[in-house]
This record gives C-alpha cells, structure tokens and sequence, in this order.
C-alpha cells in the first residue's frame, strides 16, 4: 500500500509539474473567453490560476476570495488599503481591499514581479488578470514577452533568445507618457470610409484587455480636435447588453496601423476610462493577426503579420 501512494504521490507531482509549465519550450498556451486570453499555471508551484492577459492595467488584480484562500502559499504581506481606494477595469469600479508587493512564481522560468491589488467581488471567469509588462525571465531578469497569436502561445524570453528571434519583424519604440506609466506606442491610425481617407496621429496603449480593435479617449483633446474637423464621420451609438450608450462607434472600410492594414474595423470611442492620457487603445484584434515581441526593458515593440485579419 504505501509503495502505491508513493507511486501515485510522484505521478501527481509530475502532473502538477506539467500544469505549472505545460510546453517543452516554457511557454504557456492560450485560451480563449468572451473575447479575452488567458494561461493557466500554478502560483509559487502550488495553486492553480487562470490569469487573463493585460497590459493596460500597471498591476496584477486578483480577487480577494481567491487571494485569501491561497494567502499562505501567495506568501506576500496583504496590507489593508486605507480610505475609499477603487479601481477602474473597463468601466467597471472595483473596491481595492488589500494591496501586496513581491515576486510570485508562474512556472518554470517566469515570475511576476511588482504589486497585487486585491480587489472586491472581482469575480470574472479568472478571476486574476496580469499585466505582461511586470512579468520578468528568471534566467536573466529581462522583461521580455513573446505573444504568439498563431500557435497561441506565450512566453517569456532571455536577452539572449530576443536576439536572434527579432531579426524579420518590425520594430516601433515603446513610450511610458501614459496613466500609470503603461506601454505605449506613438503610430498614425489611418482609415477609409465613405470614400475618403483619414489621419489620427497619436500615442496610443498597447493594451490586451481590450478585446475590441482600438478605443479612442473621449476626453483627448487631439481626438475631440480630429472629430470637430471631420463631421462628415458618421458615428453609430453602441450599447451593452443592458441597452447602456458606452460608446460611440466608426465602421471603416480599410484601416492601417503600426505598419498592419486591416479590412472592416470598428473603432470605438470611449468616455469611460477618463484617467487614460493617450489618444487610444489598441486591443486584442490587432494582435490576433501577428507574432508580437515586446521588450519592455529596451522599450520596443516588434509584430511579424502571419495572414490578413479581418
């Protein structure tokens, strides 16, 4: 019997091994879910996670049931926030409850390196959601993220992988002058409709947790600027499922952005994240069309097109 449940002991072992760090390579596949991408992994090798992916949040958020059911094993001081201290996550306002600050491990060669906010009732499908730009290589401490929208697959890499794997791709420098000191890149969004061809240049958020193409802020002074000498732009209202206005909408013909051409996007325009200071966002339909490197640390940006999205 005991030579049973040692055996059973190591394949359980080995089966928590491979849900820490599922591909050979070290990276982490990708799921999809109501427009979102996540990975599953096990936080410090210990308790499974689903972490949704971000970059236009600057720290982790993880909901306060999971977080102090797993507070042993997170293994961070939990500091009590003081005062009415809220979070904004699309338009959606959160309670920040506690705060954290450290390292956790996410598998076999990547850590998450910064603050956790533990928020109220964030009880989406994961229940976490992690910034990719605090992910750190624990082989070199390099803050590089290879997100691989063709195989779907993610992975953190050495400054000795990027080298080599950067050579076809097409470099755009990374900026922090945004909210929060969150990745950015200054581009020109082109688009045709109705005929005729239009400019928005600006600094616009590389932003994961946007499952749209790209928002354009409400509040920015350039895009207010760009409306007010265009108003031959037919803006549609869009509504959420409760028949809430949340934003107004451009439907183009052709788009091009970041050196990518795009066929019958939507571009959205937003008033409910009123702290961001870019023009815009750009989320998960423009990645899902190219592999994307983003070296944080060197601040650039590179994204190689493997087919036409649409």
């Amino acid at each position: 019997m005991k030579k049973i449940i040692s055996t059973l002991s190591i394949i359980l072992l080995s089966c928590s091994t491979v849900f820490a760090q599922s591909n050979n390579d070290g990276s982490f596949a990708l799921k999809k879910e109501n427009g979102h991408y996540y990975f599953e992994t096990q936080i410090n090798n210990k308790v499974p996670a689903k972490m949704m992916l971000e970059s236009g949040i600057f720290v982790m958020v993880m909901d306060s049931l999971y977080a102090f059911e797993n507070k042993e094993v997170i293994n961070l001081d939990y500091v009590r926030t003081r005062g009415n201290e809220r979070m904004n996550l699309g338009g959606e306002v959160y309670n920040i409850t506690h705060k954290a600050k450290g390292k956790v491990q996410l598998g076999n060669n990547m850590e998450y390196c910064g603050e956790i906010f533990i928020l109220a009732d964030y009880n989406t499908y994961s229940g976490i959601a992690i910034p990719i730009q605090n992910i750190c290589n624990t082989e070199d401490g390099s803050r590089i993220i290879k997100l691989d929208m063709e195989k779907l697959k993610l992975r953190s890499m050495s400054r000795k992988q990027v080298k080599s794997e950067t050579r076809d791709y097409t470099a755009t420098a990374i900026n922090y002058d945004s909210y929060m000191g969150m990745p950015a890149i200054k581009t020109h969004l082109d688009f045709e409709k109705d005929g005729k061809s239009f400019s928005l240049p600006g600094n616009y958020l590389l932003d994961l947790g946007n499952a749209s193409f790209v928002f354009l802020m409400k509040q920015s002074q350039a895009v207010q600027d760009f409306l007010h000498a265009n108003p031959d732009i037919e803006l549609k209202n869009a509504y959420n499922k409760k028949g809430v206005l949340v934003a107004e909408a451009i439907i183009t013909k052709k788009t091009s952005l970041c050196n990518r051409s795009f066929e019958e996007q939507i571009i959205a325009i937003t008033s409910v994240l009123p702290k961001f200071t870019v023009e815009g966002s750009i989320g998960m339909k423009f990645f899902e069309g190219a592999v994307s490197v983003f070296d944080f640390d060197k601040q650039l940006f590179y994204t190689k097109q493997f087919r036409n999205k649409t």
